[in-house]
């Protein structure tokens, strides 16, 4: 099963913030139904949620080791304002990972 990392734009306010994590798991769902299998960062905020010790870092360096090892990156909509997923998307480049942004290429990629 080809794995696929779910990026976007996380970082806003409170309630925007919640909006982007539902965004992300709605696309996650999406390309799961496709057949993929999907790793999607946003859901390690509930460890910062239970521990309430984490920082920016502890996300970003939790998440980064599933997108070296992902077949794909799905970027969902709105992504352009967030640095987070700039990160993200040069790094898929670096690693050769080819980056989709919207479902109909990861259909013609399976």
């Amino acid at each position: 099963m080809k794995r696929v990392y779910i990026a976007g734009k996380l970082e806003d306010s409170a309630c925007n913030y919640i909006k982007n994590i539902h965004n992300m798991i709605k696309y996650a769902e999406e390309v799961k139904k496709l057949g993929f299998a999907v790793f999607v960062p946003c859901l390690d905020f509930l460890m910062g949620v239970t521990f309430g010790n984490y920082e920016y870092y502890d996300y970003f360096n939790n998440s980064q080791p599933w997108l070296e090892v992902s077949d794909y990156m799905f970027v969902c909509p709105g992504w352009e304002g967030s640095k987070g997923t700039k990160k993200e998307i040069e790094l898929a480049n670096k690693l050769m990972v080819p980056v989709v942004y919207n479902v109909s290429e990861l259909i013609d990629l399976k």
